[in-house]
């Protein structure tokens, strides 16, 4: 079945509770473009499934505002991806937690580094 994610516009994913958030897909995951990337709220991104994470494009993970950085659980922070977490751009590196930093795998580092 395909997602009917691309149809919807910053607006309506927005709008999305947190239940229709952690309902979602992979596929979903998969889909979302830099703007609806970009329109998560901080609520809607600390919901977001560990076995989804890592399908968030890693050209799109840049798009993520600061704010909705700060609220990946470290959870999902283990979950990134090495690209994923190389994807993150200077300000959005600056906004991570301690908590968050503490949870990036040592694998990760390098990929931090050398991504912001």
């Amino acid at each position: 079945m395909a997602t009917i994610i691309p149809l919807l516009n910053t607006t309506q994913i927005q709008g999305l509770s947190t239940q229709a958030i952690v309902n979602l897909t992979t596929e979903d995951f998969a889909a979302l473009s830099s703007a609806q990337i970009a329109a998560l709220t901080t609520s809607q991104v600390s919901v977001i499934e560990i076995g989804d994470i890592a399908a968030i494009r890693t050209s799109v993970i840049s798009s993520l505002t600061t704010d909705g950085v700060s609220a990946l659980t470290t959870d999902q922070m283990v979950a990134l991806t090495s690209a994923q977490i190389g994807g993150l751009t200077t300000k959005q590196a600056a906004a991570l937690t301690t908590d968050q930093v503490a949870a990036i795998e040592t694998r990760d580092i390098t990929a931090l580094s050398a991504g912001a």
